[in-house]
Parts: C-alpha cells; structure tokens; sequence
C-alpha cells in the first residue's frame, strides 16, 4: 500500500514494475469502454424506444387532434342535425296538427257522406219501388195499348160505316134542306104575320092603357106627390144592356143598380112610408127600349110600390 492506496493487483510481487501497470489500464480502459459501449448502445436503444415512443405519442396527438376536429364538426353537425331536427318536430307537429284537423274534417265528410248514402239508399229504394211500379204500368200500358190497337181497328171499321151513313145522312140533309128552304120562306111569310100581329096588340095594348088612365081618372082622383114621398127611377137599355137608376127625393143624384137591388129599395121605402110612396117612372127617348118592354116595366114598379096603384088588379 502506497500512500494511503490499496494495491489491488494479484501477483504483484512478479514482473517488473512499469511493464505490469499498462496491461491493467489497457484491461481497465478496456472494460470501461465496453461499459461505454454498453452504456451507448443501452442508451441509444433507450433513445431508439423513446423516440419511437415520441413519435408514436404525437401521432396519437395528430390523431386525438384530428378526432377532436371530428368530433368538433360532428358536434357542429349534429347541432345542425339537432336545430333541423326540431325544426322538422315542429313542423311535424304543425303538420300533425293539421293531419288532426284533416282527420276531424274527413270524419265530418264521412259522416256527411254517409248520410248521404243512407238518403241515397232510401231514395234508391224509393225508386226501385217507383221502377217497379213502372213497370207494372208499363206492362198495363202495353196490354191497353194492345186493347187500343185492336179498338181503333174496331173504331176505323166503325169509320168506315159512319161514313157511309154520313154520306148517305147528306144525301137526306140535301133532301132535307130542300125542304128546309121551302119551309123558310113559309117560316118568313109567318114571322111577317107575327110582327103585324105584334103590331096590332101594342097599337090594342096602347089603346087599352088609355082607357084604363081615363077609367082611372074617371073613378078614382088624380095622382098627385102632394104629401108623398118621390122616388124617381130612370130606365133604358144601352147595347144589350138594361140600365136602371134611381134617386131618392132626399139624394141629390142618381144610384146605379141592378133590378134586385131596385126592387129592395123600393120595398124598404114602401114599408117606411106606407100608402105615401109616389114612384116616378122615367124611360128617354133615346131608351132603345121598345113599347112593350116599357110597358112592362113602368107598370110593373107602380103595381108593386106605388101608392096610386096600390089596389089595382
């Protein structure tokens, strides 16, 4: 041991001194290199993984990146997806809205509809009775129109001998005509006569009613309206009808009525005033009235109401 070191070597005591010190350092130097080789190769396969690990590390960062950038824009996209989907939720809900809606008022139509069908199957059963029935009076027509075909070929044979009887009826209506003529200018000849006749009887019946007022006036005293009650009535015949008016001494003008009507006034007026009614009886000349007819017709009021003529046959 010298100053103060241990003397690690084996053998020391053989050899020369300085010939034996390198040989150990080359052994030691030799060793620690290997050890460095060691060392260099365990650190450069260290640094070989670590950097495989590095690399593997940022492509997992890359990669992370690269899924964090999927993901961003899937969540972007599903946003979108999740905005357009209420969206479509919301118009689906307004849509279903109006489906409800639809729904109701196509329940409303069906029901419509099928009280529709139900009228139209009434009024198809009412017409199928209708068809029938005209049926049967289709069949009743035909067999009357057979019944009718068969009479007209009765009725046109029937023609056929009417005709004759017809032609042999104008021959007998010429005959008869003949006749006729002959019979009218005898029918004239009599007509003549008859007006002659008439003739006479107004001139008799004027006659006559001259008599009887100077009979009248002869027995009895004078008409007079003295102390009486004046009905007038005018009457006349204008074209084929009969006029008649009348007017009591109380109006101041004319009443058109009929003769029913005349002949109720002048029985009211006559049982208001008894034995005091004086009837005024006027017919104009321009009356177109012929004798007979006023006659008639004066006589007949002044019989009935008037007070003069009250007890006359």
């Amino acid at each position: 041991m010298d100053e103060g070191f241990i003397d690690l070597r084996q053998n020391t005591d053989t050899g020369i001194g300085g010939d034996s010190f390198w040989p150990s350092f080359t052994d030691i130097m030799m060793v620690v290199v290997m050890i460095f080789m060691i060392a260099s190769t365990v650190l450069m396969l260290r640094n070989w993984e670590l950097v495989q690990e590095l690399r593997a590390t940022i492509e997992a960062e890359q990669q992370a990146e690269e899924m964090a950038r999927s993901v961003t824009e899937t969540n972007i996209t599903l946003e979108e997806q999740l905005a357009r989907a209420r969206r479509q939720v919301i118009q689906m809900r307004r849509q279903l809205a109006q489906a409800d809606e639809l729904n109701q008022s196509r329940t409303r139509q069906i029901n419509r509809q099928e009280q529709r069908l139900l009228a139209l199957e009434a009024d198809n059963q009412q017409l199928t009775a209708s068809l029938q029935q005209s049926r049967r009076q289709a069949r009743m027509a035909d067999e009357q129109f057979t019944q009718a075909r068969l009479e007209n070929t009765q009725l046109v044979d029937a023609r056929d001998t009417l005709q004759a009887r017809v032609r042999k009826v104008l021959d007998e209506f010429s005959q008869l005509e003949q006749g006729n003529r002959e019979q009218a200018a005898e029918l004239a000849d009599i007509r003549q006569r008859r007006a002659v006749s008439e003739q006479q009887l107004v001139s008799l019946q004027g006659e006559y009613d001259d008599i009887r007022v100077k009979y009248d006036k002869l027995v009895k005293p004078a008409r007079s309206t003295s102390g009486k009650h004046v009905v007038t009535v005018r009457y006349w015949k204008q074209g084929e009808y009969y006029q008649v008016r009348i007017r009591d001494e109380d109006e101041d003008a004319y009443e058109a009525v009929n003769k029913e009507q005349l002949h109720q006034r002048l029985a009211k007026l006559k049982k208001a005033y008894p034995g005091k009614l004086y009837v005024k009886v006027i017919i104009p000349d321009d009356s177109g009235l012929s004798y007979s007819e006023a006659w008639g017709f004066t006589f007949d009021i002044l019989k009935k109401y008037d007070y003069y003529h009250k007890n006359k046959p």
